[in-house]
């Protein structure tokens, strides 16, 4: 499976501080309501863009958040991270890796806070990170980021310090994050594999053609932006972002969830779930009913799966 990122890294350095404004939040309906608040509808800013972040004091009982740690070796604060930890036990734990929304464009890891803090107090070390955004930086920046911010993850001195099993890791994103997502779980070289991905309504093929004739033109043009292209049937990136093209047998288990009215169609999602059943890569989609997106379609009942389906693939 050929990788398509820049190839070369910094030495990348581990630093960070304890997070001073972060809020509580319980788990199940509290948790989804701060979900769907930060990452829901498309406004008339931005086909994805996210509103700002709900203020926080303090993070969740059981739950220790470290802020804005590097993870590429720059000082540039979009190639930051949090980490929102379950107290720790002195055993490996699973990981995640979580990536917002926001059509590459806007957003930033505090709309998803709720969302990290969520995955830590149900078991999982996760690493909230932010990423280059377009105008100022076009693709591939954005993967590029994310495959360093995994690459980071599982570096030995991250290992030990946040006490995480390199070996049983997840990446999780909505939206333009899930096309994120999608792109390091199904393009990853052997090094950088992962075991399991959750997808939230992200575009999943951004060439021209039938899965995107149908779609808000607000999205093709974030998606000709971030890509730097006039159009998308003039743009020889298009395919090398879209991970539709890229599945293959040994892809990771997928949990695709969306809404039935989503503002990435659905055809987006069902025909990645159809083409990893034909790889024959286990795949879960849920729906939820309405005009939902992003993070925004996750219901107590989506949350629930979206959990038993990390453990069963990354262990407790």
């Amino acid at each position: 499976m050929a990788t398509h990122f820049s190839p070369a890294w910094q030495p990348i350095r581990t630093r960070g501080r304890l997070l001073a404004a972060l809020a509580s939040l319980a788990l199940g309906a509290i948790a989804l309501s701060a979900c769907s608040a930060t990452d829901a509808a498309p406004t008339a800013a931005g086909a994805h863009a996210a509103p700002a972040a709900v203020a926080r004091t303090s993070p969740p009982p059981g739950v220790v958040v470290t802020a804005d740690v590097p993870y590429a070796g720059t000082a540039d604060r979009q190639q930051q991270l949090d980490v929102c930890a379950p107290t720790a036990t002195g055993e490996p734990r699973p990981a995640v890796l979580l990536i917002h929304g926001g059509g590459w464009h806007s957003g930033n890891k505090s709309t998803v806070t709720a969302t990290c803090e969520w995955l830590a107090q149900a078991g999982f070390v996760t690493f909230n990170i932010d990423y280059r955004l377009w105008p100022a930086a076009r693709y591939p920046a954005q993967p590029d980021d994310a495959l360093a911010a995994l690459r980071f993850l599982r570096r030995p001195a991250t290992v030990s310090h946040y006490e995480i099993d390199p070996n049983r890791v997840g990446v999780f994103g909505g939206s333009a994050g899930g096309n994120l997502a999608a792109l390091l779980a199904l393009r990853g070289d052997r090094d950088n594999r992962v075991s399991a991905l959750v997808d939230l309504s992200g575009p999943m093929d951004l060439t021209a053609g039938a899965l995107t004739a149908r779609q808000d033109p607000r999205l093709t043009a974030d998606e000709t932006g971030f890509l730097n292209c006039p159009s998308l049937a003039r743009c020889p990136s298009a395919p090398l972002a879209s991970p539709l093209l890229m599945v293959s047998a040994g892809d990771p288990p997928t949990f695709i969830g969306q809404a039935s009215v989503d503002f990435v169609p659905r055809e987006q999602g069902d025909a990645l779930a159809t083409a990893l059943r034909k790889a024959g890569v286990p795949v879960t989609v849920e729906v939820t009913e309405g005009r939902r997106h992003s993070f925004g379609v996750l219901t107590p009942r989506m949350q629930k799966d979206i959990v038993s389906f990390l453990h069963a693939q990354l262990g407790s």
